[in-house]
């Protein structure tokens, strides 16, 4: 970015000064989620001065969030330049859907045996709404999500949410970037009905081989998106 002040303004939908968490974590959670969705690019010099007199916040916390995003490798520190945007690496990929397919596979397999007629309808519903969208060109990141979001919930294990929460940004991140080909977005929605399909039977070895067919499918298709950029 040439112009200094769009740091400022990419963050500044993202600051929440009204929430009780710290100011450091309230700059952490803005800066973290402006980085994943791709709003700085890699390579940006992150303007500590800048970012302070804008919004007003003194250097320690803001410090202290840097710090922290650089422990996640999103910043990396080059002297004489100071605080650098990383972004996502292809290794960062590979350990996040690592860890998807473990988080997946437990969601799913548990929330088909909880699930009633009546949530196996509005999943169902996701389904039909996925294959309506693509006819219009839609927006079918959403429903993707939705769909996950959905079996997370129905599985009615809270703190495998809270970990899928924490890698949240990067799923997002890496959602967008999959939906980006034509050709990837038709065989996820293929993928999702058939998942759905397995789930209804409560064909536990079947869905497990989908969700890794799924993942490894999205996983590849980021990797080529990435190498692209």
């Amino acid at each position: 970015m040439k112009n200094k002040t769009d740091i400022a303004e990419v963050i500044e939908p993202n600051l929440n000064f009204s929430s009780t968490k710290s100011l450091k974590t309230t700059v952490y959670l803005a800066l973290r989620k402006t980085i994943l969705n791709g709003k700085i690019p890699v390579g940006t010099r992150i303007n500590e001065s800048m970012i302070s007199a804008r919004f007003n916040i003194s250097r320690t916390p803001l410090r202290g969030a840097l710090q922290r995003l650089r422990d996640e490798n999103l910043l990396e520190y080059v002297p004489d330049r100071g605080m650098i945007v990383k972004g996502i690496t292809i290794r960062d990929a590979y350990e996040i859907f690592t860890i998807r397919k473990s988080l997946d596979r437990l969601a799913t397999i548990t929330a088909m045996y909880e699930m009633s007629e009546a949530d196996f309808k509005e999943l169902e519903l996701i389904v039909y709404l996925m294959q309506q969208q693509d006819k219009v060109g839609g927006n079918l990141a959403s429903l993707f999500e939705e769909f996950n979001e959905f079996i997370y919930e129905k599985s009615h294990l809270f703190r495998l949410r809270d970990t899928i929460a924490n890698i949240q940004n990067y799923l997002s991140y890496f959602r967008e970037l999959s939906v980006h080909s034509k050709d990837r977005s038709k065989g996820a929605i293929e993928d999702h009905t058939k998942i759905y399909h397995y789930m209804k039977r409560k064909d536990e070895k079947q869905v497990g081989i989908l969700l890794d067919k799924h993942l490894d499918n999205a996983l590849n298709s980021i990797l080529n998106e990435m190498d692209k950029n």
